[in-house]
């Protein structure tokens, strides 16, 4: 037998054995935790310790969002993680709840401030939009165009494509009052 053919015989024999392997399935978890906050959830068989403490809201027209103080304990260990718990709710509709870690609320306070100082001078172009999204999927932007000078604000749940409540410049202002106190309430039980 020629190698050529010996070669093409264990080619079909071992194509004959060859089977789609299916790997069994040992995690439940649908996500990838994004944040330390969300990656609690994940714990199984201990006792997992949610507090919190309400800050404020900012209400508008087309919905409103809810800033709160969280932190989470596992009891097993003792191990702890805060941050900040946004609720948005669009009018009509369910409410987000998003997760910030303690170590992103400093970079998300600068991006709201920066994104609400824009003006339509910020591009030569006739139109422009910013935005930030923290890692839980909290998304801020700005829209603006120098036709009509007019800029539009915005916070929606980035994983879910909701639909965003529009705010004006002044409450998103005070939404970053908002988050800071949260910041030091949290800085207070640290």
């Amino acid at each position: 037998m020629t190698n050529r053919t010996l070669v093409s015989t264990a080619i079909v024999v071992l194509g004959l054995f060859a089977n789609c392997a299916y790997a069994q399935f040992t995690n439940v978890l649908s996500f990838v935790p994004a944040t330390k906050l969300e990656a609690f959830d994940t714990n199984i068989e201990v006792v997992i310790l949610k507090g919190s403490t309400e800050v404020g809201a900012i209400t508008a027209d087309a919905g409103s969002v809810a800033v709160k103080c969280r932190e989470i304990t596992d009891t097993s260990n003792g191990h702890k993680e805060q941050g900040i718990v946004l609720e948005i709710s669009a009018r009509g509709l369910t409410r987000d709840q998003l997760l910030i870690d303690y170590d992103e609320i400093p970079a998300l306070v600068n991006a709201i401030d920066y994104i609400t100082r824009l003006d339509v001078s910020v591009t030569p172009l006739t139109s422009f939009d910013a935005a930030y999204t923290t890692k839980g999927g909290f998304r801020i932007a700005a829209l603006g165009t120098r036709r009509t000078g007019l800029i539009q604000f915005g916070v929606r749940d980035a994983r879910a494509l909701s639909t965003p409540v529009v705010f004006s410049r002044d409450e998103m202002s005070r939404l970053s009052g908002l988050i800071n106190q949260a910041k030091a309430t949290l800085d207070s039980v640290r």
